[in-house]
């Protein structure tokens, strides 16, 4: 479990970095701006994994620790889940430039951003309840 809490969020960043910067697309629903959705979805999923990844490098600094997912979650860290969701809205952010002046089949919108961090402040709530609930009191 620790080796893939490594890899994964690094992993992840490129399949969006990818996706956001290739010709491919995504499957058309006819649904008036499904796409900001995917955004919030993508952004939601890449602060949960970056959260993971850098109280997962904290945690492995501890010598003395024995951790696992359930013990992440509940121990709820804000400087980890700013870290992450700075990060996060960061890489959404190159990836938007990247798209207005690399990508020659996307275009540059304000409105994803806005849909990037709409999901990286879901990410971030949800979580919190989380380890509100998962706490022992």
């Amino acid at each position: 479990m620790q080796k893939l809490l490594y890899w994964i969020a690094p992993f992840y960043t490129a399949l969006i970095a990818y996706g956001s910067l290739s010709s491919s697309t995504v499957p058309s629903i006819d649904v008036e701006n499904i796409d900001k959705a995917y955004h919030a979805g993508a952004y939601f999923l890449m602060m949960v994994v970056w959260y993971l990844f850098f109280y997962h490098r904290y945690l492995e600094r501890q010598v003395h620790f024995e951790y696992n997912l359930g013990m992440i979650l509940s121990q709820w860290s804000r400087t980890i889940a700013v870290a992450a969701s700075i990060f996060s809205l960061v890489i959404g952010g190159l990836l938007e430039l990247g798209q207005g002046f690399i990508s020659q089949n996307r275009t540059m919108d304000g409105y994803d951003m806005l849909a990037n961090g709409t999901g990286i402040i879901i990410a971030v709530l949800i979580m919190r309840v989380i380890s509100l609930m998962k706490s022992p009191r």
